[in-house]
């Protein structure tokens, strides 16, 4: 398992980032939870834990 913090961009509000968050955390192992922490005009601070996944063969 491992923390880390990521800065997204933010999407326009009429669109759901729900997936958007997930498939940016994905990268780092599978998200067990996360938080959005911080906003600002242009951006998103999401706050996680993930378990990191060995790699494929």
């Amino acid at each position: 398992m491992e923390f880390i913090r990521l800065t997204l961009p933010r999407p326009p509000l009429f669109l759901p980032f729900h997936e958007a968050v997930e498939q940016a955390l994905q990268a780092h192992g599978r998200p067990l939870r996360w938080a959005i922490t911080a906003t600002t005009t242009t951006d998103l601070t999401v706050e996680a834990v993930v378990l990191k996944m060995p790699p494929s063969p």
